[in-house]
């Protein structure tokens, strides 16, 4: 019995206590809250360093940019307003410089793909006249081949031919021969 009244009496003190306390613990929280509030704002801020939005495109670091340069500032964020102003303005000048940089490697590395493409044309032209110098020379070489075949088809054509009439010559002769000593013999 007396363990149960000291429980009840320690715990109406408990909430006598509670009760007391409230107006400090409400106020304590919301102060947690607004603290946290602004702590978040110069992390939302400080979170454009991080490497996941300093290595992107510059098109994605130009829409940091601009939407850092419109986070308005003044004593609406009370005795933060210094860190948040510093932290805005060191994130805007690294993000500044990181846009710089990405925009000379893009341009870097357009020129470097422009001189690929380049290269890549140039020895496809370089092939293409090797090709078409090597198809010439076959064509020529063809045409020589076929012009020395055809000569020799008509040179052997006209020796043939010389032959043949030789050889009628000769029959001619010969049967002239013949017919002479038949014609004598008779």
């Amino acid at each position: 019995k007396i363990d149960a009244d000291r429980k009840l009496f320690r715990d109406q003190c408990d909430a006598l206590r509670d009760e007391i306390r409230k107006p400090l613990t409400d106020w304590e929280d919301a102060e947690k809250e607004r603290v946290a509030k602004y702590e978040n704002a110069i992390k939302e801020i400080t979170d454009l360093l991080l490497p996941e939005n300093i290595l992107v495109d510059s098109d994605v670091i130009a829409s940091n940019i601009r939407w850092l340069e419109k986070v308005p500032m003044g004593t609406m964020f009370e005795e933060f307003e210094d860190r948040i102003k510093l932290a805005k303005l060191e994130t805007l000048e690294t993000l500044r410089i990181a846009f710089d940089n990405k925009l000379k490697l893009e341009a870097e590395q357009a020129e470097l793909e422009a001189l690929r493409q380049a290269e890549t044309l140039r020895q496809q032209q370089e092939r293409d006249a090797q090709i078409s110098r090597e198809a010439t020379e076959k064509a020529e070489r063809e045409a020589e081949e076929k012009a020395r075949i055809e000569r020799e088809r008509v040179q052997h054509e006209k020796l043939e031919a010389e032959q043949r009439e030789e050889k009628l010559k000769r029959e001619a002769e010969q049967a002239l021969i013949r017919e002479t000593q038949l014609k004598e013999q008779a």
